[in-house]
């Protein structure tokens, strides 16, 4: 889990530089909202889903007794999803707008269900294992709220931008 808190940390950091090597008079606050949502996107939402590809796909003993949860062929499903997601999130690089729009709800709706299904493993199987209501259940709601505020103020910026021209 710590790997994962370190992709986190990388897109703030990633972030912090961008802002750092802007020059001064283009840091304006729609600017710093759609460059901390763009890292938000491809680290949080885009490598974290291909590292949880690869993981569902080549360690599925490790992840299925890192959860307390069964192995079973359901993982190379999720894997697929989480594949699927990893590219939305890096193809946000080159793609603005709505599109960061669906691929941020579809995310989100997809994260905070797996929050849900965490907190009810622990209070229906008593399942407190670290992989289960440890950091994947505060990822699952942080990350999601943190990218749709974001996505929100980032669409509020376009349209305040389109109606200045």
């Amino acid at each position: 889990m710590l790997f994962f808190l370190s992709i986190y940390v990388i897109g703030i950091i990633g972030f912090l530089i961008h802002v750092y090597k802007t020059p001064h008079e283009q840091r304006t606050q729609c600017r710093l909202i759609e460059l901390f949502l763009l890292y938000q996107i491809v680290f949080s939402l885009g490598i974290t889903s291909l590292v949880a590809f690869v993981g569902l796909t080549f360690l599925d003993a490790y992840i299925a007794q890192f959860t307390d949860w069964p192995s079973c062929p359901f993982e190379q499903q999720l894997a697929n999803v989480n594949l699927g997601y990893g590219i939305l999130g890096i193809l946000c690089i080159w793609f603005r707008g709505y599109f960061w729009v669906a691929t941020v709800i579809g995310f989100s709706i997809w994260i905070v269900g797996d929050g849900i299904h965490h907190l009810y493993h622990f209070f229906a199987n008593d399942n407190a294992s670290p992989g289960n209501i440890g950091v994947p259940l505060y990822t699952d709601i942080l990350i999601p709220a943190v990218l749709l505020i974001f996505t929100w103020l980032y669409m509020r910026c376009l349209r305040e931008e389109k109606k200045e021209k």
